[in-house]
């Protein structure tokens, strides 16, 4: 009887040390378990924090940093390509700050527009939105490093064998902190039990130690330390000026592109009006010939300009609609989506160009002198400061590289105590050590170091050579521009009084042509003249104005909001 109610209790004993370990294990693992969702909802939280502050701090800007592409990229993307189709009832979305214009299901932007849906499309606009954020997270693991850090295991078993059944269970807790100097400082708290389940023995531990490492030469100093920190920082902090320094780049390009078809558009609306003027003439050539009044010789040669202005109509149409094409890319839309550009802009544009050369005589009378546009762009653009940043990181490889050549010295110094009692005795067993001690790594094999630091010092005056290289490019992209501007300003002038001249010059041969004093040959050499100087004009204005955006551009100054387009402080804005 009193075997059974023994082995009944050892049973007992043992499903009860069972459902505890399982019930410790189910409250526990699940809490120290990392779900995806809980990674996504973290490092959002954390890069977003990150990227946002340095974004701010590097821009000046108070907006959130939004690493999200937005919804509507892809619903514009779909709502396209089912217009595209031909697709009845298509609904575009709503876009942010655009007002484009969807009526027969086209989507027709203005270059406004253009500017904010290309700064919502663009694939690399969003890559170099995600480097920030991942660039952000990488900050984040090296400031982990100088973070408190803890571990800890837990252990149950149930083992039995010879009617020596035993449950044996442990747990384990530790910390590590590495300060920025250099100290490390690990402390670890261990508890083990071990209990026979066919008698009442029964083993209880507890240890823990507490150690301090100091390093004395090698690894040493709060810059060595910190270094893969600092490099984290300046990471993020290129990739925010990279990308800064690409939508001042691509808000150009979105510009030029746009200008681009507009001119185009223009050219083909020009070679058009050209054939018809063109058939006019051949029309009235036949009907002169037929009275007797022109020789048939000059009535082929209508003909053969008309049948020329036919081709260039075909032509200049296939590279508008190949432009119109890019342009979508270029913005990040489907190129068989159903796009076109408002064509009023051009004559916008003509009049803000025409107010300009009214409103003052020099083409860089909004620019400062050649002296001072060097020194505002070689002080502001984004990419040039990643050069020297990049020359700054190289010349603290050398403190690295040099570090890594001395001995490895360090103090370390550290307690421990533990606890022990067994069913039976009569106390506790205790104790305490204590330790301290130098260890050192003579640097007598240092080939690898030896050879890293000297590629460090090759490193560093590659670095020079291409900052001097890369401020001499930025002062040549200057000059250039400052040039290209006073040519354009120049040629805009001259292609004005061209398009008067051209103008008076198809008047005149047409009345001298009624009147027997012109031949069809004048005609057609002045219509030639005519539709020249009207692409020409064309040409120009666009070339002025983007002579002036891309000098901006290239001094650094041109401010691009985040909705993609530019604010110019003492020029039009794009508000």
């Amino acid at each position: 009887m009193l075997r059974a109610g023994k082995n009944l209790r050892e049973k007992a004993l043992g499903h009860m040390v069972a459902c505890a370990a399982l019930t410790v294990w189910c409250l526990l693992v699940p809490v120290a378990c990392m779900t995806p969702d809980k990674a996504v909802r973290e490092t959002d939280a954390t890069g977003t924090r990150l990227a946002t502050a340095f974004w701010q701090k590097q821009t000046g800007r108070t907006n959130t940093f939004d690493v999200c592409r937005p919804a509507d990229a892809l619903t514009l993307r779909i709502a396209l390509l089912a217009a595209a189709r031909g697709e009845q009832g298509v609904v575009f979305p709503a876009v942010p700050h655009v007002a484009a214009d969807t009526s027969n299901a086209v989507f027709r932007l203005s270059l406004l527009d253009s500017l904010r849906v290309a700064a919502r499309n663009d694939r690399r606009y969003q890559k170099l939105k995600e480097d920030i954020f991942l660039r952000a997270l990488d900050l984040d693991y090296q400031q982990y490093g100088f973070e408190t850090s803890f571990s800890g295991v837990m252990l149950g078993v149930l083992s039995g064998g010879s009617g020596a059944d035993k449950a044996t269970g442990g747990a384990e807790a530790a910390a590590e902190r590495t300060l920025p100097d250099g100290k490390t400082v690990t402390g670890r708290l261990a508890l083990d039990v071990v209990r026979l389940l066919s008698d009442d023995w029964q083993s209880t531990a507890l240890a823990g130690d507490l150690t301090v490492t100091v390093p004395l030469m090698r690894g040493a100093g709060r810059e060595i330390v910190r270094e893969p920190l600092t490099q984290a920082e300046r990471n993020l902090t290129y990739a925010i000026r990279t990308f800064d320094y690409y939508r001042q780049t691509y808000a150009v390009s979105v510009a030029g592109g746009y200008y681009r078809v507009l001119q185009l558009a223009q050219q083909l609306t020009n070679a058009i009006e050209n054939e018809r003027r063109l058939d006019l003439n051949s029309r009235r050539a036949e009907m002169m010939f037929d009275a007797g009044r022109m020789q048939r010789i000059q009535v082929d040669q209508a003909s053969t300009d008309l049948l020329k202005a036919g081709d260039s109509v075909i032509s200049t149409r296939k590279s508008f609609e190949a432009q119109l094409d890019a342009f979508k890319m270029l913005i990040g839309l489907p190129p068989e989506g159903l796009v076109e550009v408002d064509n009023e802009e051009l004559h916008r544009l003509e009049v803000l160009m025409e107010q300009m050369a009214k409103g003052s005589r020099s083409a860089v009378a909004d620019f400062p002198d050649e002296a001072d546009s060097f020194r505002i762009a070689l002080a502001s653009r984004q990419d040039l400061m990643i050069t020297r940043g990049q020359l700054e990181d190289a010349e603290r490889g050398v403190k690295i590289a040099a570090d890594a050549l001395r001995a490895d010295v360090a103090l370390s110094g550290g307690a421990a105590m533990s606890r022990k009692r067994v069913t039976g005795d009569d106390g506790v067993a205790e104790g305490e050590t204590w330790l301290g001690g130098v260890r050192a790594g003579f640097p007598w094999d240092r080939r690898r170091e030896r050879n890293a630091f000297k590629r460090q010092l090759v490193i560093v005056e590659q670095a020079k050579r291409t900052v001097e290289e890369q401020e001499d490019g930025v002062k040549l992209t200057v000059r250039n521009g400052l040039r290209n501007l006073v040519a354009a300003r120049a040629s805009y002038e001259n292609q004005v009084e061209s398009m008067k001249v051209a103008r008076l010059r198809v008047e005149s041969n047409n009345l001298f042509l009624q009147s027997g004093r012109s031949t069809m040959r004048d005609i057609l050499e002045a219509e030639s003249a005519m539709l020249t100087a009207r692409n020409a004009f064309c040409s120009a204005v666009i070339q002025w104005r983007m002579s002036g955006l891309e000098l901006r551009r290239d001094m650094g100054v041109l401010d691009v909001r985040d909705e993609g387009m530019w604010r110019i402080a003492n020029g039009e804005n794009h508000d």
